[in-house]
């Protein structure tokens, strides 16, 4: 009992942000996101954890937005009301709601008792999680779609609620949370991915949305992948058939990053590659890249993977 009242205590007291609602102020865009299309930034929560909780902000409709990580929404009390595309999905007490990171929702105004607790898993949590084998396939395929650069957005909805084994685990893993046992994080979490493997009924709707954006994305990194060398934005809005400038709006808004900035990212995943594969100098695997300033390409490459490109082949061998 007193491990629930003070689960309870931390769950329900007024947030900082709560209290500026209630004062008059609405959601404020810049504590979430840093990308236009308000794409919610797990960094900003994670703090190098592999999982982490939040509560939703309750005595407000939270607007359409998207994640970079996948999350599910576990109803402590209440009731919780998303609005993803066209469908509206309740979620009861004890209810879970998982989101991938390619899909857009909104969520109506929650009150006082209405508690739903956001857990972010970071990608290298959900890895490790994979690794130790999934063995609901519509799970596996749901995880395996998140890890997607142009999957489709997806939700899985388990209505939970009347089953004790997993409402039990639940309470386990938000106490972990609360208290910080960082230890117990995975062992749980991937209990949960079993229990609700086995407990197959407990899944009562799934839905993946093809969506424009996922196919404008689609043509944008098979650009980048089949013609990274010599790449440039005035030649894939040609392909395109975009302008130039709207070309490079739009990629910003559906990535949260810029052209340059993705093309940079993958010609440097090629270049790492270079090293660990093949015996090429690192000059040559400069120039295979597409990169013609050497000193450039140096600072770039050590910035994204904490160590020279010659430092780095080093330890790709000695793995």
């Amino acid at each position: 009992m007193d491990m629930e009242r003070e689960i309870i205590d931390a769950l329900g007291a007024l947030s900082e942000e709560e209290r500026e609602i209630l004062s008059g102020k609405g959601i404020q865009k810049a504590v979430y996101s840093k990308a236009e299309s308000f794409i919610v930034e797990g960094e900003k929560f994670l703090n190098d954890q592999p999982l982490d909780l939040r509560r939703h902000t309750r005595f407000t409709d939270f607007p359409e937005h998207a994640h970079n990580y996948m999350e599910f929404m576990y109803v402590f009390s209440g009731s919780i009301t998303h609005l993803i595309g066209k469908e509206t999905v309740t979620l009861q007490r004890g209810d879970i709601l998982f989101l991938n990171k390619h899909i857009r929702h909104s969520i109506m105004r929650a009150d006082t008792q209405d508690i739903g607790l956001n857990f972010i898993l970071s990608d290298a949590f959900l890895q490790m999680t994979m690794q130790n084998g999934i063995g609901n396939p519509v799970i596996k395929s749901f995880i395996e779609e998140n890890f997607s650069k142009v999957g489709e957005g997806e939700y899985l909805y388990f209505r939970t609620k009347d089953n004790f084994p997993i409402r039990n685990l639940m309470d386990n893993l938000i106490y972990a949370v609360v208290k910080r046992s960082q230890e117990l994080y995975g062992g749980l979490v991937s209990l949960l991915f079993s229990y609700l493997s086995y407990y197959e009924d407990a899944l009562i709707n799934k839905s993946r949305f093809s969506s424009p954006d996922a196919h404008f994305l689609k043509s944008v990194l098979g650009y980048l992948e089949n013609n990274y060398r010599t790449a440039t934005l005035n030649e894939l809005a040609g392909i395109m058939g975009y302008h130039e400038a709207y070309l490079s709006r739009r990629i910003s808004l559906i990535t949260g990053s810029s052209f340059k900035e993705l093309l940079q990212e993958k010609r440097l995943a090629c270049a790492a590659n270079l090293l660990s594969t093949t015996n090429l100098t690192v000059e040559n695997v400069i120039h295979a890249v597409g990169y013609e300033n050497q000193s450039y390409f140096h600072r770039m490459f050590r910035a994204r993977y904490g160590a020279t490109p010659h430092r780095y082949r080093k330890e790709q061998d000695g793995k």
